[in-house]
């Protein structure tokens, strides 16, 4: 019965339980012959090598030099194979959308931008799409038919709908309907923090790391609460928004319409309008040039400015850390991670924000979960988004790649 149930599920290929679970082992490592997929899945070797075959000619596996396990014939190595299909992942992010292709074991192989010609939804998705368009036109492989995008925003996966985006003042931007209309593609859309924590754990910083917890800084705040490299949605795709959790019930409004959010202190934005509140008290700073030249001051400029010393950065940047600080050290206790990865625009510029946060959450957060965990800036650089939009399609290879080998 056993041996008829195994045949069940290889038959129905694309979707079979065991062939996700051959493609993921060897993906992770965890196995590299038939010999020693078997052993690991508990499947016969007949089975083993049925399932291997199916994906090698669906250019997913490839066969290269031999493999010696213990004292039998050597085996055959068996790794993913980088050299037919191609994804591609998008984010949005300070006005600009990016892009990149990457083969299947998720290395960047071609990076894109394209500016956004104004600041509404509209604009937002004309750009999105045309981009998307003219990157398809060179991949240099075969296209797994789907985009992965990372947008802005408390997010609804399974519609890839953007529900609100209370930095920017959209509510129900309808990001797939709006992509796969115009290009006939699927779109696989994702808050774009959600994406490069995925990223920054399979790719980067949180590599071989049990649990993480990624916090991007930009004109928003939120995170991603990973475990073995799988995202946590939450039951209503919420889970990591961070940025609206209250840190002073009498503290500011935020637009999300709440007082003294995490994001009224901490964010990219925060941190330019405290900036320019002290510099209106008439306090000395670089960035005065930036003003009297009537150019609106960012977080990035406040960071970097923070970086060279400026002492009226480094006083925002203390006052973000703070509450930042307070945040973390607060998910430390209850989450107890193994990682804490700060990036985003605002996170990964090298300033002293980091180390200001590591003492805040040191002072805040029980002992026994501070001292296991590692607080550290993403190792990722400025495409880590677009790569976490990329990680959605990889993520569905095997169903991807089994619908063009069928046509």
């Amino acid at each position: 019965m056993k041996k008829n149930a195994e045949t069940a599920n290889v038959h129905s290929f694309s979707e079979g339980e065991y062939t996700t679970a051959v493609l993921k082992a060897i993906e992770n490592s965890v196995a590299k012959s038939r010999a020693s997929l078997a052993r690991h899945l508990g499947l016969s070797r007949t089975t083993t090598s049925t399932i291997v075959s199916g994906l090698i000619n669906l250019n997913l596996l490839e066969e290269k030099s031999l493999l010696r396990e213990g004292r039998g014939r050597p085996g055959i190595l068996l790794d993913l194979d980088s050299s037919i299909w191609r994804a591609v992942g998008a984010e949005y992010h300070s006005g600009s959308w990016a892009f990149v292709e990457t083969d299947l074991r998720g290395s960047i192989l071609r990076t894109g931008s394209l500016k956004v010609a104004g600041r509404g939804p509209d604009a937002f998705l004309d750009c999105l799409a045309q981009g998307l368009a003219e990157f398809r036109r060179n991949v240099s492989g075969e296209l797994l038919p789907a985009f992965g995008i990372g947008v802005p925003g408390l997010v609804d996966c399974d519609r890839g709908l953007i529900i609100r985006a209370d930095d920017l003042g959209w509510r129900n931007v309808l990001v797939s309907e709006y992509v796969e209309k115009k290009l006939k593609s699927k779109a696989l859309v994702i808050n774009r923090n959600r994406g490069a924590g995925l990223a920054e754990a399979r790719f980067g910083g949180g590599r071989g790391t049990h649990q993480i917890v990624y916090i991007g800084i930009g004109t928003g705040i939120s995170a991603a609460f990973i475990v073995d490299g799988e995202l946590i949605h939450g039951s209503s795709f919420s889970a990591g928004e961070i940025g609206h959790i209250t840190m002073d019930k009498a503290g500011p409004l935020c637009a999300c319409g709440k007082r003294g959010c995490l994001h009224v202190y901490s964010s990219g934005t925060a941190m330019a309008r405290m900036a320019a509140a002290l510099l209106s008290e008439g306090k000395e700073s670089g960035l005065k040039n930036k003003k009297n030249q009537r150019e609106p001051i960012d977080g990035e400029d406040v960071c970097l400015a923070a970086r060279a010393g400026d002492r009226l950065a480094l006083e925002c940047l203390g006052e973000a850390a703070r509450q930042l600080g307070l945040a973390i050290a607060n998910i430390i206790t209850i989450y107890n991670p193994d990682k804490v990865i700060i990036g985003g625009p605002i996170g990964s510029i090298d300033s002293p924000l980091i180390g200001y946060v590591r003492k805040e959450a040191e002072r805040w957060a029980m002992p026994h979960a501070f001292d296991a965990v590692k607080i550290e800036r993403a190792a990722l650089g400025e495409s880590v988004g677009a790569l976490g939009g990329a990680c959605l399609v990889l993520d569905r290879k095997l169903s991807l790649a089994s619908v063009v080998r069928s046509k």
